[in-house]
């Protein structure tokens, strides 16, 4: 018998696996075979200190589509348990101090009501300090050449109020692209101090990122 948290998902919500689209019959948004994959294929790996498990491809890509933006924030469930491994082994091995999500703007947390970075860290109970996007920008993939999308973020970061001498840090999003957003978020990190080391971890990366 179906519980009524599923009846009700499946009123108001798909049931289809956000990959392959097969109908998931238990309270899931990927499948077993789709899962199965995606862990197969999510190996750690590293560009000058960027570290990301996939290359920003259509199985994946349409995983984060989903949990962003099309009402299906459960798929943290998932999300995290792909990524904890790699994002453990990467706290652990560079001693990271501070862990930072890439935040999002006003705007985009009212529309999607959460952060989506933020929630995975919260599902596998890691402490991070948060700073402030206090610009609203366009997508970067709106923008097709470097010199916009170093415009477009800016000075979209506040002020960051935090002790970073030598302090290993550790930048967290779902997805680089040109890399523009991580380093303007770097730049204001070194106006408040000298940290030891920066890092970066992303579930997957634009393969013709270079670093």
């Amino acid at each position: 018998m179906k519980s009524l948290n599923q009846s009700i998902r499946e009123i108001f919500f798909s049931t289809k696996c956000s990959i392959c689209g097969k109908i998931i019959e238990d309270n899931r948004y990927i499948c077993y075979d789709c899962l199965k994959l995606l862990r197969r294929k999510g190996e750690l790996k590293n560009i000058n200190n960027y570290y990301y498990l996939y290359y920003y491809e259509e199985d994946i890509r349409k995983v984060i589509a989903d949990y962003k933006l099309k009402n299906r924030k459960d798929l943290v469930v998932e999300i995290s348990s792909l990524v904890r491994k790699g994002l453990k082994y990467i706290l652990e091995e560079k001693k990271i101090d501070i862990v930072i999500p890439v935040p999002i703007s006003k705007k985009r947390r009212e529309e999607r009501g959460f952060n989506q970075v933020e929630e995975i860290l919260k599902k596998l109970k890691i402490n991070y300090f948060n700073i402030e996007r206090i610009k609203d920008t366009e997508h970067m993939y709106l923008l097709d050449n470097k010199k916009s999308r170093e415009n477009n973020i800016k000075n979209a970061f506040g002020k960051i109020k935090l002790e970073i001498d030598e302090k290993n840090i550790l930048l967290v999003d779902d997805i680089v692209t040109t890399g523009s957003t991580i380093k303007e978020i770097k730049r204001e990190l070194k106006k408040c101090g000298n940290p030891k080391e920066i890092y970066v971890f992303s579930i997957a990366i634009s393969k013709s990122f270079k670093g």
